[in-house]
């Protein structure tokens, strides 16, 4: 009697977990579903002026990109190649290694790259700006950090 107890309660909790399971693919497809239609509408409400912004704006992170790994010594090349670490685990690794040279040259393109997106965001109107700041949200990672947000001053 006992034996058949456990068999169903392990049955009945497989059954649990499973639906949970599907529960959560479900909503993490909507999810993104509604991400998806969030920048949409967001890309769609953008002057040329302001998506000659963004396309500059990915331009300009492309050529540091090219810029800061023209200058990786062999070391340096070595993790970047390393497939068994994870892309956090080789910036972790990598930042590791830099010299004061990349360290300062980094520092200028996010400096950079600041100043690009503080001009993308001043351009924004009050509805543009709604959109953007709902976009970045979802990005954030999630935890303690993550309500660590920038408040626009109207």
């Amino acid at each position: 009697m006992k034996k058949v107890l456990t068999y169903a309660m392990i049955i009945c909790f497989g059954i649990v977990s499973l639906s949970v399971q599907s529960q959560d693919r479900t909503e993490r497809k909507e999810d993104r579903r509604q991400k998806r239609e969030l920048r949409k509408e967001f890309n769609e409400s953008l002057s040329e002026e302001q998506k000659t912004q963004l396309e500059h704006q990915r331009q300009l992170h492309a050529e540091h990109r090219k810029t800061l790994q023209a200058t990786y010594t062999d070391e340096q090349l070595a993790i970047v190649k390393n497939e068994d670490l994870s892309r956090k685990g080789k910036h972790k690794a990598l930042k590791s290694t830099w010299s004061d040279d990349q360290k300062e040259m980094t520092k200028s393109h996010k400096d950079m790259m600041k100043a690009e997106k503080s001009k993308f965001e001043a351009s924004l109107n009050d509805e543009q700006f709604k959109k953007y700041s709902e976009i970045k949200k979802r990005k954030r990672r999630k935890g303690p950090r993550s309500e660590k947000g920038k408040k626009r001053d109207h």
